[in-house]
């Protein structure tokens, strides 16, 4: 925690120190920039009609301020003496036929080139929408709880020159992802603007228009497993170009008859299992078998469910959990007369190297926002996931 705080401190010395020496912000103290750009309908035989509103939004920590102009006859638009914030983003978005459009506006070096705001007609025909790629990764696995956890990411490919809008009469057009039975800590981030995410049978559903392009869609979350081997089964309703399934080797044992067999490769100097396919039609099922996933043993399972007791049998339970080890400890005790070692905590050692590698992962962020490499809603997005993967960490 001390290192966090620390990190976070000396990164907010030197914004405030930038800050204090750029003369952009001398310099916005007298005048403001004028922000203007032009809405263009990228559909064939299109052209954007006027009045369309255009919002200018202004984020920070002290500072929720959202202005709004109408474009003209030929879609231009313009913010007047818009004076650029310290520690404050800046983005422009237009709402045009159920979809939302935006882009950020980079105000640190000057007044910003004109921009462009492209929109489309919309379509509610879901065959423009496929999977340029699916990658699966089983990044860990709680012996404890005993969960399974993942992370998928899926590229959603829009090649035609229409928005894709869900049909509000055909449920099954929404776009939706296939969880297993019995998934929790659900956590999905994507650059779609104005995404909403809503449970459906069997997985979940993203509310979003997908405009022409490539869009990335990444979730996080937790399955339960009971025995040593468990099967994983990939839904892939917008078929894959690509499909990617991987796991360091000392979380567990991929294999798949459909598949194949595993290839062995290195990724930051660990070794990982991967399989790969291509060219998956739509509405593929592809399952994965999981093994050598770990079982606690009898005086782990014995620990456990002492954690989950309530307090009020707490008592007779501590006893009932001193005697069972006391058994256990005289009958082996009896089979040899040395000393048993003390292993440590795993789980801890575990959870520390996660939290260690989050907070590199923030600092890295940091950097990359500082030297002007990391777009801001980028990096707002990004820091907001990690700050609630570290929270979660500190909770458990």
């Amino acid at each position: 925690m001390n290192k966090r705080l620390a990190l976070s401190g000396i990164v907010l010395l030197a914004l405030i120190t930038t800050s204090l020496i750029n003369p952009l912000f001398v310099l916005a103290q007298q005048e403001g920039f004028t922000v203007e750009g032009r809405v263009v309908d990228g559909s064939p035989d299109a052209t954007a009609p006027a009045g369309l509103v255009v919002t200018l939004h202004q984020e920070g920590a002290a500072l929720h301020e959202h202005l709004e102009t109408t474009t003209d006859f030929e879609g231009r638009f313009q913010f007047e003496n818009v004076v650029p914030e310290p520690f404050v983003v800046y983005g422009v978005s237009v709402r045009y036929q159920e979809a939302l459009y935006g882009t950020d506006v980079n105000l640190r070096n000057g007044k910003p080139e004109a921009l462009t705001l492209k929109i489309f007609e919309i379509s509610n025909d879901l065959q423009i929408i496929h999977t340029n790629s699916a990658s699966v990764l089983f990044s860990d696995v709680d012996k404890e709880a005993g969960t399974i956890a993942v992370l998928e990411i899926v590229q959603l490919a829009n090649d035609s020159d229409y928005t894709y809008v869900a049909g509000t009469d055909v449920p099954m057009n929404l776009l939706r992802f296939g969880l297993p039975p019995g998934s929790e800590s659900l956590q999905v981030d994507t650059r779609l603007l104005g995404a909403d995410v809503v449970q459906v049978d069997r997985g979940f559903a993203v509310l979003a228009a997908v405009p022409p392009g490539n869009h990335d869609i990444m979730y996080t979350y937790e399955f339960p497993y009971t025995e040593g081997v468990e099967t994983f089964t990939k839904s892939l309703p917008f078929g894959a170009e690509g499909l990617r399934i991987l796991s360091p080797d000392e979380v567990l044992t991929l294999s798949s008859e459909q598949l194949g067999s595993p290839s062995n490769v290195t990724i930051g100097q660990r070794p990982y299992q991967l399989i790969e396919k291509a060219d998956l039609p739509r509405g593929s099922r592809v399952d994965v078998t999981l093994s050598d996933l770990p079982q606690p043993s009898s005086i782990e399972r014995i620990f456990y469910t002492a954690k989950t007791i309530r307090v009020e049998f707490a008592a007779p339970a501590v006893l009932a959990l001193l005697m069972a080890i006391l058994t256990v400890f005289a009958v082996r005790m009896s089979r040899r007369r040395h000393t048993l070692p003390v292993l440590a905590d795993p789980a801890a050692a575990v959870e520390q190297q996660e939290r260690f590698t989050l907070l590199r992962l923030v600092s890295e962020l940091e950097k990359s926002y500082e030297d002007g490499s990391l777009p801001a809603e980028n990096y707002l997005r990004q820091r907001r996931v990690l700050e609630a993967r570290l929270q979660s960490t500190k909770e458990d």
